[in-house]
C-alpha cells in the first residue's frame, strides 16, 4: 500500500529489517545503509505509519470472508511462483487446491473461441484428467472458461487467477463458475478486496498464470494478445510452452502458429503430447516411487557444494525445484547446476520434469 516501495522493494526491506512492523519502527538513518533505499522511499514511509493498521484491517475483513493472505515468504506460497524474478509479494486466495501441486498446467487463449478451439480444449483436458492435474486459467471468455469448466467437468481442480480482488468477480457473467471452484479449486489474485479489473492490471495477472505452471498451453491466439504475453512469460521463466495449431486463413490460430514458427512453442496435436514432452507417462515405472525408499547413505567423495544439495535433498525425498534448492543452499544457479551436473554423472541425483531434481533411491 505504501507509495513508492513495489515488489522488490519491499524485499529488500523485509529482509534487512526482518519484518513488515520493523520497517516501519525502524529509524531512517538505519533505513538509509539499506541498498536501494534513498530519502524518498524513507519518506514514503515514514509519512505512511497509518498504512500499517489499514494493512491489519485488510487481514481481518479478508479472514472474515475465508481468504487466506500468502505472503512471500509463506509455507503455502507457491514454490514454482516464489522465485521467478518478478514475484507477487502477497497473494490472496479462497480455494481448496494446493497451488504446490504435483502436476500444474496452464491453459490460455482468446475470447473469441470458435468450436474448434473449444473442442482442443475438452480434448486436452480429458487425456490430463488420468494424471490429477491442477488446471490454471484466466476466467475470461473463451479458451480460459472452456478450461475451467472442463477441469469441473473431468473431476480436476482448477483455480482462476484474476486482475480484481476476490469480491469483484471479473466478467460477472462467470460468477456462478468461479464461486462453484472454490470447493475443489480456487480463485487467486495479487490484488486487495474492493480492486477493479483494470486493463493494465491484467498483464501483471499473466506472469502468475505463467509462473503457476510446470507448463502453457496456449489454444486459438490472436497475432497480439494477451495469450501470447503469457506464452512469452512462460519462456522467460524456463516452463515449457504448447500451442495447437490452426488454419492459416484464421485470425485466432495466427498467434499459436506464430509461436510454433518461432520455435516457441511445442506443436500441440493431443493431449498426449504434454504428458511425453514433462515425462509423465514413464513416472509409474520409476522405483523412487515405492512406498518404503532407500536413500543412498551419504558418499564420502563428494564435495562440500554437493555435500550441500545431498543434504537438502536428502529433507525432501519428492525432490525440489531448481530454484528452492539455490535458495537452501545459497548457490547460485550457475554453480548449482554444475553441482547438480556432477551428482548426476555420479548416480546420485536425478532429473525430474520442470527442473524438478531428486536423490536416487534404492
Amino acid at each position: 500500500m505504501t507509495p513508492m516501495v513495489g515488489g522488490a522493494t519491499a524485499r529488500q526491506l523485509i529482509n534487512h529489517c526482518g519484518s513488515v512492523e520493523a520497517i516501519f519502527r525502524d529509524k531512517p538513518h538505519h533505513l538509509s545503509r539499506i541498498p536501494g533505499i534513498g530519502p524518498k522511499i524513507i519518506s514514503s514511509l515514514k509519512n505512511n505509519q497509518h498504512l500499517l493498521q489499514q494493512a491489519y484491517e485488510e487481514i481481518d475483513r479478508c479472514h472474515r470472508q475465508g481468504i487466506t493472505i500468502l505472503g512471500y515468504e509463506h509455507p503455502q506460497y507457491p514454490e514454482r511462483l516464489r522465485h521467478i524474478y518478478d514475484i507477487p509479494l502477497v497473494l490472496y486466495y479462497k480455494g481448496k487446491a494446493d497451488l504446490n501441486h504435483q502436476r500444474v498446467i496452464s491453459i490460455v487463449g482468446t475470447r473469441q473461441a470458435t468450436s474448434y478451439g473449444l473442442d482442443a480444449v475438452e480434448k486436452i483436458v480429458a487425456t490430463l484428467a488420468k494424471y490429477d492435474v491442477l488446471i490454471i486459467s484466466g476466467l475470461a471468455y473463451g479458451i480460459d472458461i472452456q478450461a475451467h469448466r472442463m477441469a469441473m467437468r473431468y473431476g480436476l481442480p482448477t483455480v482462476a487467477v484474476m486482475a480484481n480482488g476476490i469480491d469483484q468477480i471479473y466478467p460477472a457473467v462467470h460468477q456462478k463458475d468461479a464461486w462453484s471452484f472454490v470447493e475443489k479449486g480456487g480463485l487467486l489474485t495479487e490484488n486487495p478486496l474492493g480492486t477493479k479489473p483494470e486493463a493494465k492490471k491484467f498483464p501483471a495477472r499473466n506472469r502468475i498464470i505463467a509462473g503457476l505452471a510446470d507448463a502453457v498451453v496456449v489454444v486459438e491466439a490472436a497475432s497480439k494478445g494477451g495469450a501470447l504475453i503469457t506464452a512469452d512469460l512462460a519462456n522467460d521463466y524456463d516452463r515449457e510452452v504448447f500451442a495447437v495449431p490452426g488454419s492459416i486463413h484464421h485470425q485466432y490460430s495466427r498467434g499459436c502458429n506464430q509461436l510454433i514458427r518461432q520455435h516457441k512453442a511445442h506443436l500441440l496435436s493431443q493431449g498426449e503430447d504434454i504428458i511425453t514432452m514433462l515425462n509423465w507417462d514413464l513416472e509409474k515405472d520409476i522405483n523412487y516411487l515405492t512406498n518404503q525408499p532407500k536413500i543412498f547413505a551419504p558418499p564420502e567423495e563428494l564435495n562440500e557444494d554437493e555435500q550441500k544439495v545431498y543434504k537438502v535433498l536428502t529433507q525432501h525425498p519428492d525432490g525440489l525445484l531448481l530454484d528452492k534448492i539455490s535458495w537452501c543452499t545459497q548457490l547460485s544457479i550457475s554453480q548449482l547446476a554444475a553441482v547438480l551436473l556432477n551428482l548426476e554423472f555420479k548416480q546420485y541425483v536425478r532429473a525430474r520434469p520442470g527442473n524438478r531434481y531428486q536423490l536416487r533411491t534404492v
